[in-house]
């Protein structure tokens, strides 16, 4: 039965632009319970849950990041903007001992603008929390992560207009796979660098994918990058250091033939398999959304692979019954997964995984 919208609490998810529709239809899906969705603004949807929601009950794959129980407040001046916001953050951390951040965020940067409309006033929103905290709890401050990824408070405010925002303040939860939710990650947005000499833009996923889990390769791992062609995801495994077989049956760019810690494989990525167990599955192939539980199946129950990142294609909407199949090959192997859709994907979806103990 849906909650009545006078029993609900706001959240507010993030997206990448154009995708606010799946994710409402994702939200309603997952939250049968569910009020009322609406979008707010390019990549920002509310929905109305009951209170007492876990956010953790609550993490759709195409949701970047989330606001739980946001409160809205309209106030016509900096400081009146940032003392509830100061205050909440400050109850929050009473008695708490651990880290926190706060994150000042603005639309225009959930659709990539480097330079948003407000970004200046969300700073100086943020920089006036910090001051409040100065007076109210100055021993807050010195347990601030600024910026870290270690955090166990997160304090999130969204400007949408000069003098209206919405805000959340809250415990952050690790996930098994790695990661958190919330986000550590403004907005859920990782700052992926332009890369050059990466011989294919999808390399801008799998950073994505590894800020996401807040973990990578180390130096020396072995990976295995199936479907390579032309090198993009190897690239990035490379600059963790780690050594790559490249399975494809077209040749990688000659300047990624030529690194020592790769070796190519001239092979059917569906059918090849490693003789020993790697440290890292990635793969970006171009099939049918089916084939990656075909390809699941076939490494994780044998424990081919520590973790995983592995992309499913889709023609149009979201084929939800290959992305549970592929999932649910995944669990059963005893591996902890999630599903994102990040800022670089399009008409794709990541599943990501780690192998449990």
């Amino acid at each position: 039965m849906t909650a009545p919208a006078s029993l609900s609490t706001p959240w507010l998810f993030t997206c990448r632009h154009t995708f606010e529709p799946t994710l409402v239809a994702e939200l309603r899906a997952l939250q049968p319970d569910i009020a009322r969705t609406r979008v707010l603004a390019p990549g920002l949807v509310r929905a109305d849950l009951p209170p007492g929601t876990p956010p953790l009950s609550c993490n759709p794959a195409y949701a970047l990041q989330v606001l739980p129980e946001a409160t809205e407040l309209f106030a016509p001046s900096i400081r009146a903007l940032a003392e509830p916001v100061a205050d909440a953050l400050r109850l929050a951390l009473d008695g708490l001992d651990g880290t926190w951040d706060v994150h000042a965020l603005v639309p225009g940067q959930l659709k990539g603008n480097p330079k948003p409309p407000m970004r200046r006033r969300a700073d100086l929103i943020r920089d006036a929390v910090l001051e409040r905290l100065r007076t109210t709890a100055r021993w807050a401050l010195k347990r601030r992560a600024a910026g870290g990824r270690q955090v166990a408070v997160l304090a999130q405010f969204l400007l949408l207009d000069e003098g209206q925002l919405w805000f959340a303040v809250g415990p952050v939860q690790p996930l098994a796979v790695g990661g958190t939710w919330p986000a550590t990650l403004p907005a859920g947005l990782a700052d992926v660098a332009d890369d050059d000499v990466a011989p294919a833009s999808s390399y801008r996923k799998l950073v994505e994918a590894f800020a996401c889990l807040d973990r990578s390769p180390g130096a020396g791992e072995l990976c295995v990058d199936l479907g390579a062609c032309p090198g993009g995801w190897t690239r990035v495994l490379l600059q963790h250091g780690a050594h790559v077989t490249a399975v494809d049956r077209a040749p990688l760019a000659p300047h990624l033939l030529a690194d020592p810690r790769v070796t190519f494989a001239s092979a059917d990525a569906f059918a090849w398999l490693p003789p020993a167990p790697v440290a890292w599955l990635v793969s970006d192939i171009i099939a049918f959304p089916e084939r990656v539980g075909e390809l699941l199946a076939a490494w994780l129950p044998q424990r081919l692979c520590a973790n995983f990142v592995v992309q499913l294609k889709f023609k149009g909407e979201p084929d939800w019954p290959a992305v549970r199949a592929a999932i649910a090959v995944a669990q059963a192997a005893n591996y902890h997964v999630l599903a994102r859709h990040f800022f670089n994907d399009k008409n794709e979806l990541t599943l990501m995984g780690r192998r449990g103990d």
